[in-house]
């Protein structure tokens, strides 16, 4: 069955700016139609549907109701290209047979009966055509409203695009054009990820890195932009959560987004050599980490401190909230990352990249030669880490984070029991190097970072033994490490 297909980007915006977007010129001189759209997603208790990519939702629509099933496809950061069944029916529960999508081809049927509603929506819509200079047609969408599971619920005002003739990059010409009227944000999250979120009662916690499903076919291009789609996915999510809460755990995991996304611009790096745009976006997001990190800093010192010192830091958090709260809100922040979900989707290293061989490289080949280089890095320069210095040993944990960040990246790739044994023990083994290196930069950084942020030295340093323990510990972590099997060689 040939999947029909939507080309969308949703972006995000304030709901005081939502009259203001409606009255936007582009949206041509009549009225934009109105209509309330009122919709139940139905899943089993289990969230089967939804662990497998699916959302089945009942739309009431005036007098119409409108059964849709779709699938996440595929996702270039912001840019939804999504599998789409529609179809009539006649009453409030789901209708599934042969027109309805491949969910009777995917679940069997016992599994499908238990199929019950998980969550609604009520939106507030203002929709019409734009006919661009260009030739090409774009469906807008402005909605208004609010996502429900029981009684917890979360607003929804975005504006979605959808592209009916012509290129993408049409959609991301208006939306840039449509941001100078109002400020805008891309949107990650569709309104069934929202309502799960809720059902499932975590609307607020921080959102961890989503597990890759990479196929060993895919190119490496191809590949890339998964990733980095991921990377940014996982940002943006947690932005919008510390933008509501300032939270310790949604900072960290929005600047664990940056490095991902780092690490991948780094991994892929040839692809776009000379690239200028690839060049300004890495500058851009290692300005916004540096940003984050300071923040970060005094989060991860305030658990250890004591009264009055722990007082006076959480005024320097407050302030330098502040000012990160400014930051977010600047249209440099806000447009980062739509620029760089349009270069992901259509930037030049796609159709002129600096080696066309690697962009269609088989990814698992690829995979494993950069793998193997970091773990050859680590093995020439983590030798005699107890005789080296602090800058050289940071040096190092820097790098064992990029071949953790590689190897979740490309763990998909490695299927079969014996690898995936393989790649828990190669993790844990790095990840013991990392805390080991990460406590001796926090003794090594602890004077200059309490001297930064004007505070006396609250916590107690540890003396030459404690220190040499470390370093020893340092050293055997690294021995394993280097003495464990790759679960990237066969």
């Amino acid at each position: 069955m040939d999947e029909p297909v939507e080309i969308e980007l949703k972006l995000d915006f304030d709901p005081a700016d939502r009259d203001r977007l409606a009255a936007c010129p582009l949206f041509g001189p009549e009225p934009a139609a109105t209509r309330r759209l009122a919709a139940t997603y139905f899943d089993t208790p289990g969230f089967h549907l939804d662990k497998a990519g699916y959302a089945l939702r009942i739309r009431r629509d005036g007098g119409k109701r409108i059964q849709t099933v779709k699938a996440a496809s595929g996702e270039t950061a912001g840019l939804f290209v999504r599998g789409e069944w529609e179809r009539r029916v006649t009453g409030d529960r789901p209708v599934l047979d042969e027109a309805s999508g491949p969910l009777l081809q995917l679940f069997d049927a016992e599994l499908l009966a238990r199929i019950e509603p998980v969550f609604t929506t009520a939106i507030d819509r203002a929709e019409g055509p734009i006919d661009r200079p260009d030739g090409s047609r774009i469906d807008y969408a402005i909605d208004l409203g609010e996502v429900r599971a029981g009684t917890r619920g979360s607003a929804v005002c975005e504006l979605e695009l959808e592209l009916k003739r012509g290129t993408p990059q049409a959609l991301f010409d208006l939306a840039r054009t449509l941001n100078e009227l109002v400020p805008l944000r891309l949107g990650v999250s569709t309104k069934s990820e929202r309502g799960y979120a809720l059902a499932d009662k975590a609307f607020t916690a921080a959102v961890k890195a989503e597990p890759l499903k990479l196929d060993r076919a895919m190119a490496a291009g191809d590949a890339f932009a998964a990733i980095a789609a991921s990377c940014l996915r996982q940002y943006r999510r947690n932005e919008d959560l510390l933008l509501l809460s300032g939270g310790v755990e949604q900072l960290h995991q929005a600047r664990v987004a940056l490095r991902r996304l780092r690490t991948a611009f780094w991994l892929f790096g040839p692809l776009f050599e000379g690239d200028e745009r690839a060049a300004a976006f890495a500058s851009e997001l290692r300005w916004l980490a540096a940003e984050l990190g300071g923040i970060r800093d005094i989060d991860v010192l305030v658990p250890r401190l004591e009264e009055p010192s722990r007082a006076a830091l959480f005024a320097i958090r407050e302030n330098r909230f502040g000012h990160l709260r400014t930051l977010l809100d600047s249209g440099r922040v806000r447009l980062l990352p739509i620029e760089l979900a349009e270069w992901l989707a259509l930037g030049r290293w796609r159709t002129d990249p600096a080696d066309p061989y690697l962009r269609d490289r088989y990814v698992r080949a690829f995979a494993s030669d950069r793998l193997e280089r970091l773990r050859k890095r680590i093995k020439r320069a983590g030798k005699d880490l107890a005789d080296t210095d602090d800058e050289h040993r940071h040096a190092v944990r820097k790098t064992a984070k990029k071949l953790r960040y590689a190897s979740e990246f490309f763990v998909s790739l490695y299927p079969g029991r014996k690898a995936r044994r393989r790649m828990e023990r190669f993790l844990d083994r790095l990840e013991a190097l990392q805390d080991k290196l990460g406590q001796l930069n926090d003794i090594a950084a602890a004077p200059e970072l309490f001297a930064r942020l004007g505070v006396e030295a609250a916590l107690p340093m540890p003396g030459k033994k404690e220190r040499k323990r470390l370093l020893d510990d340092a050293e055997d972590c690294f021995e394993t490490l280097i003495d464990t099997k790759r679960f990237w060689r066969d």
